[in-house]
């Protein structure tokens, strides 16, 4: 049941309405959001629901363990076993069979023959979000930094609340539990930006996503050498369009539907192709998770307190990390390596600086800052090419159509072009042009709002003018 749908919207008005309905019984409305959050994932498939409960009470019972041991020299292998746990079951579903054929491929490479168990394993939707999320909690309370839950309920609805299950935003503890401690509001907090929050995200995602997808990157990294290079420079800027727009579009009508039960779930995107250098884009980019891997594995290994070297190697494991977050291929890992490279000559730049005694803050002449934008766009648009395809044979494929078409003479779709410039003109000045729709929405008479709401609706639903791309997140 994915958000841009017209059944997730019958399902997300009733849940609402019988939510709002019994509000003032707290445990009971916490009781029922957690009931439609495990149907939302039972009907997602019944796999998802069963790990989705696994998973909890695994982290749940961990962390009550951690409390109970604090301070003695039990807590440090009750966190250890917890964390084999949770890698363990993502390690099974996710990347089962990318070991098993790699080590088959290496093993042949050595002469041996191996008959390996090679099983069919399905991965249920959002493993990877989720299980980031219980493992963040339990090295939170070994650290004695979470928020603990006062009930089971309360932490079973922390991790399966609907709205971010299956794409996050990453919640920690610190920014869902509190709320779930305190009484139901007596009406929806920021009504107007909720609302414009699910519209902007509907648009994003039903249209803009949609039509780049249809239009020209689906095929383009699928067929390559029936575009020519041109048509391909196009293709890789506009799928690094598309990505933004299907994922932001989506936390967009995650945040605003959370809002709408009464829930603030945090920012995770903040204009992330304004970035002028690498460093700044990963602070701007999936922020929840982007932070994750900064606290849990960046900051662990020593973080940049260890010497240059030591630095630069931490940022290559980290950024690998998150590439095999994303998906069993060489593709991915690629694309983290490269990332992390490109953070860890980012950083060697600065320590130079320094060194040299240059300034590395500004104020900077506006084509510094030009250069800056374009160089850290055109890297990550380029670096995407082994996220988009994960198989290399693909990728390589694109990288030398790239390099032996012809530039000239090439028909570039027109509406691919404009909507991807758009795209990138949006994270300069999308924050005011969302701010007025608020205002927009504030203006209107409160009985004209909910026309105003259903025709929006009506107009997205209704004509999905082309199609509907899958929400690329959800494989994750």
């Amino acid at each position: 049941m994915e958000f841009p749908t017209i059944q997730f919207a019958y399902f997300a008005l009733i849940t609402l309405t019988i939510s709002w309905l019994v509000r003032q019984q707290r445990t009971l409305q916490k009781a029922f959001l957690l009931v439609v959050s495990y149907y939302f994932a039972w009907k997602w498939q019944p796999l998802f629901l069963a790990t989705i409960v696994g998973s909890s009470l695994l982290n749940y019972g961990v962390g009550k363990a951690l409390v109970r041991l604090k301070g003695t020299p039990g807590a440090k292998p009750v966190l250890v076993a917890g964390l084999l746990a949770n890698l363990g079951v993502l390690g099974f579903f996710k990347y089962y069979g990318f070991f098993i054929d790699n080590l088959g491929n290496l093993l042949g490479l050595l002469g041996l023959e191996a008959h390996l168990p090679l099983i069919e394993v399905i991965a249920p939707f959002g493993i990877s979000f989720y299980t980031f999320q219980g493992m963040a909690y339990i090295v939170d309370t070994h650290r004695g930094k979470a928020v603990q839950p006062e009930t089971l309920l309360d932490f079973l609805l922390f991790i399966a609340f609907f709205p971010q299950l299956a794409a996050g935003p990453i919640c920690r503890s610190h920014q869902l539990l509190p709320q779930l401690h305190k009484p139901a509001p007596e009406r929806v907090p920021e009504l107007s930006r909720a609302v414009a929050l699910i519209i902007t995200g509907l648009f994003k995602k039903m249209v803009m996503a949609t039509y780049l997808a249809s239009h020209l990157t689906t095929d383009a990294f699928i067929v390559p050498q029936n575009f020519s290079s041109l048509e391909l420079v196009l293709a890789v800027f506009a799928y690094t369009a598309q990505v933004y727009l299907d994922f932001s579009g989506y936390t967009d009508i995650a945040m605003g539907a959370a809002l709408l039960f009464g829930f603030t779930l945090p920012e995770n995107f903040n204009y992330p192709y304004a970035a002028t250098n690498i460093g700044e884009f990963w602070r701007r980019w999936h922020i929840t998770f982007s932070t994750w891997l900064r606290e849990y594995i960046y900051f662990p290994l020593g973080g940049s307190r260890k010497g240059r070297a030591r630095t630069y190697l931490n940022l290559m494991v980290t950024f690998v990390a998150c590439g095999v977050w994303h998906g069993a291929s060489w593709g991915y890992i690629i694309w983290g390596a490269l990332h992390g490279l490109g953070l860890s000559l980012y950083k060697a730049s600065l320590d130079y600086r320094r060194l040299w005694g240059l300034k590395s803050e500004g104020p900077w002449p506006f084509w510094w800052h030009a250069a800056g934008w374009f160089s850290t766009l055109s890297f990550c648009a380029f670096a995407r090419i082994f996220f988009k395809t994960s198989d290399l044979t693909t990728a390589f494929a694109v990288w030398g159509r790239l390099f032996e078409g012809s530039f000239l003479g090439a028909g570039l779709d027109l509406g691919v072009l404009l909507l991807t410039v758009l795209t990138f003109a949006m994270n300069f000045y999308g924050r005011p042009v969302f701010n007025l729709l608020v205002r927009a929405h504030d203006a209107l008479p409160t009985p004209t709002r909910p026309f105003a709401w259903v025709g929006a609706m009506l107009v997205l639903f209704t004509l999905k003018p082309f199609g509907m791309a899958a929400t690329i997140y959800f494989s994750f």
